[in-house]
């Protein structure tokens, strides 16, 4: 059986009162708002493998310029302030907007992962946060907001002795989840998924811990749902959920380059992205990442990223139209 959590100590940000000063003198105080979190509450995690039945086609519709060094990683930050973040192999960090416009040049940060963000109000100021694992292994949090150049990272105690080897995030569901939720797990237990939630203290930035829950085999991608938390194990590489007309559909990429779709209802099919026009998807994919919440890049069916090296060795984020899986009028009906 798995433990259903319950909070332990708080770990308190590092120096996140003197950092979080310099980025409300230096952030420009636009207006914005946050997204409203639903009522649901996390619930422990099942361990899911990928399966491989034959699938369907999405289009690849717009991508970046050809970016500086191999790719890492990426993740999506939603809402009105809608921000790609991307980190390389060599440790750079660098945020877009849904255009694929560089928002930051490349900054060397010493980052490996970076986990989906979030667009919202920070003391009064409108900022875009993503949660990260450093070269080093540790957690930290980078943060964004008006005439920065780059993000600013606040290191995080993980509360953990290991090195963190993953990392999963969503946005709050109910009021206590604070600023986020985050899930990771460390090479040294890689059957355990640790969770907590970061929150504001005053100043301060606090992570809530919950009690670490168990999987099966070992973890190499995980979601953070609104009802529960999932977990998945070789050959899944990464995940990316959507949710779009209160129906919520599931991502996966598998370690050699495969792609397939699982629903609310426990379907699960594959699918290829195909060429557009001008664009050219990845075929050495990396990472993934999805939101449903597209306001700031004109996706009404929500959209995907996938960073990687292309047909020509250039080294893009790409990005795909899930329409026709998240805007069909009834929900989507995986072919027989």
């Amino acid at each position: 059986m798995f433990k259903r959590p319950h909070l332990r100590a708080a770990k308190r940000l590092v120096n996140a009162p003197f950092t979080l000063s310099l980025l409300f003198l230096a952030a420009a105080c636009n207006p914005g708002g946050e997204p409203v979190a639903s009522d649901v509450a996390d619930s422990p995690v099942d361990s899911v493998e990928s399966a491989q039945p034959e699938g369907l086609e999405l289009p690849a519709v717009w991508q970046t310029k050809d970016l500086e060094s191999p790719i890492a990683s990426v993740a999506l930050a939603g809402a009105i302030g809608s921000t790609v973040a991307v980190t390389f192999e060599d440790g750079g960090l660098q945020f877009l907007d849904f255009e694929g416009e560089r928002v930051t040049d490349k900054a060397d940060m010493a980052v490996s992962q970076v986990a989906d963000g979030r667009y919202m109000l920070l003391q009064g100021t409108p900022v875009t946060i993503f949660p990260g694992i450093t070269s080093s292994g540790d957690l930290s949090l980078y943060i964004h907001g008006g005439e920065l150049d780059a993000p600013l990272p606040l290191p995080l105690d993980a509360g953990v002795d290991g090195l963190i080897e993953g990392l999963c995030s969503a946005g709050p569901v109910v009021d206590s989840d604070g600023v986020m939720r985050i899930g990771f797990w460390t090479q040294e237990e890689r059957r355990q998924l640790h969770t907590g939630r970061i929150v504001e203290a005053g100043a301060d930035l606090i992570l809530l811990l919950n009690e670490p829950i168990a999987a099966a085999r070992d973890i190499s991608a995980c979601l953070l749902s609104e009802g529960d938390a999932v977990v998945f194990t070789e050959p899944v590489l990464a995940a990316a959920e959507i949710k779009h007309r209160n129906n919520t559909y599931r991502f996966l990429l598998d370690d050699l380059g495969g792609y397939s779709l699982s629903t609310e209802a426990g379907d699960v099919e594959t699918f290829t992205v195909h060429d557009g026009i001008s664009v050219r998807p990845p075929t050495r994919p990396v990472d993934m990442a999805a939101t449903g919440d597209a306001r700031g890049g004109g996706y009404p069916g929500g959209v995907m990223v996938i960073g990687g090296e292309d047909i020509r060795g250039a080294h893009t984020v790409t990005f795909v139209d899930p329409s026709k899986v998240t805007a069909e009028p009834f929900g989507y009906s995986p072919s027989e």
